[in-house]
């Protein structure tokens, strides 16, 4: 995969990666099997709400202002999407927690159209990776108790189920509790 440097002054909407370590490794953007990479900017948020219509059929569980926020205002979050010819495609949304110790997915969807090429798989992949260079020590995410799709891929990427989380869903609906454990990177 070859992979781009950004600037290491560079900050994106607030968010700024480089706050927690002075490490020039950490790679913001990248390119991989004609997908492009990069950290969400607010211009990117109805695409994101298109994604998420197309995935959730018709619905949008996040609103505008729910990924303004967390794009553009919430500096313990961010969102890296995936870009084909220009156009979001998919794209990951985390979150700092414990105080900045840990890391929470958010969510993550890829147009239906794009599904299948490893778009969610590099996407999540990058976090990791990130996370992991940023001294974070745990990663953490909700998935529907129904969505055994999902489950499987967080799963081959070393996620564990660790608690059910009953009526999670405004719709009543059950979620998984899923953990893993990031290799904190030796200095």
């Amino acid at each position: 995969m070859k992979k781009l440097k950004q600037l290491l002054t560079a900050t994106f909407n607030g968010f700024s990666p480089r706050r927690y370590l002075d490490m020039s490794e950490i790679e913001l953007e990248s390119d991989c099997n004609g997908v492009h990479y990069r950290l969400a900017e607010r211009a990117d948020i109805v695409e994101m709400l298109a994604i998420e219509r197309d995935v959730y059929d018709g619905e949008v569980p996040w609103t505008f202002s729910h990924f303004e926020h967390e794009i553009v205002q919430n500096s313990d979050a961010f969102f890296a999407v995936a870009e084909v010819d220009g156009k979001v495609v998919g794209f990951i949304g985390t979150r700092l927690t414990d105080k900045g110790a840990n890391v929470h997915i958010s969510n993550l969807a890829v147009a239906r159209k794009f599904q299948g090429r490893k778009i969610a798989s590099t996407l999540i992949e990058q976090i990791v990776t990130m996370m992991t260079q940023l001294g974070k020590t745990l990663m953490t995410l909700e998935v529907r108790r129904d969505n055994t799709d999902a489950q499987g891929l967080y799963r081959r990427h070393g996620f564990a189920t660790d608690k059910l989380l009953p009526k999670y869903y405004e719709d009543g609906g059950d979620a998984i509790w899923m953990v893993k454990k990031l290799n904190v990177r030796e200095n």
